[in-house]
């Protein structure tokens, strides 16, 4: 049996067009690989153009009511809140990976410049638990399954 994990993430400030992403995991167990992605993937950081473009930097955020009614001051659509992803508008990145064994599964994306070099800085990571449940043996039927003990209770067919 197997599982597929559904990994997503909303690409920050910080990246330009022709950016891209790989996916990165531990396979179960220790700290992630970064070296080597667990697919040959590249997911661009701006898929077909979309990227840090959103409603804080519309053009209505450059009229007077976008700019609080007020003299020499940028106003509400150039406020420091109208910079992050929200105001600025974000790609998504979408990642799907399949397990085949129980594990501390962890995951982050390495991303690159157009030209292949690694960025600098930190990746974050998401970890979770998976536990996969046994198959049911041939000539017998699953009566339960108890995931945090482990413990399979069958019947004779």
């Amino acid at each position: 049996m197997s599982a597929i994990i559904t990994i997503q993430w909303s690409v920050p400030v910080g990246y330009d067009a022709g950016d891209y992403a790989m996916l990165c995991g531990n396979g179960g167990e220790g700290d992630i690989d970064w070296n080597n992605p667990l697919t040959n993937r590249q997911f661009e950081l701006f898929p077909a153009g979309a990227g840090i473009y959103g409603w804080g930097h519309a053009p209505w955020c450059h009229h007077r009511w976008g700019h609080p009614h007020s003299m020499r001051t940028a106003g509400w659509g150039h406020l420091p809140w109208g910079h992050f992803p929200w105001g600025l508008g974000t790609a998504i990145i979408t990642a799907n990976y399949t397990v085949t064994v129980c594990g501390n599964y962890k995951f982050g994306f390495a991303c690159y410049d157009k030209l292949g070099n690694l960025h600098e800085g930190e990746p974050e990571e998401a970890s979770l638990e998976i536990h996969i449940a046994p198959p049911v043996p041939t000539g017998l039927t699953k009566n339960s399954y108890d995931k945090d003990t482990d413990i399979l209770i069958l019947n004779a067919a």
